[in-house]
């Protein structure tokens, strides 16, 4: 079952939508997401079009895989990496609701 699925603590959904957020509020990273929205790249291509070391890639994809947003796939002897669309979709449905309860006519922001 998808940890989405899964009823959490609300401390819990916080966590995870702050692992989120932050993952999404580096250039960097938000720069390897629209390139792995458009395709299946590996480590190597990655640090050859942004110019970083592959150590340099391989912590910014740690960062967006702990955070949800990137689905690992093997392709012979290479893991190549993509944008699981449909977790960040939820990723901001649960953003907006979350949102949405917090901010629900009371002089909280």
């Amino acid at each position: 079952m998808d940890a989405l699925a899964i009823r959490e603590t609300p401390s819990e959904e916080l966590l995870e939508l702050g692992r989120f957020l932050t993952a999404l509020g580096d250039p960097t990273r938000q720069r390897i997401m629209l390139l792995l929205s458009r395709e299946r790249l590996n480590v190597s291509e990655l640090a050859e079009r942004f110019h970083l070391s592959r150590p340099a890639i391989s912590h910014q994809i740690k960062v967006l895989s702990h955070a949800g947003l990137l689905v690992q796939e093997r392709e012979g002897r290479e893991r190549v990496y993509r944008v699981d669309a449909g977790r960040c979709r939820r990723f901001v449905d649960r953003l907006k609701t979350f949102i949405g309860a917090c901010c629900s006519g009371k002089a909280c922001c």
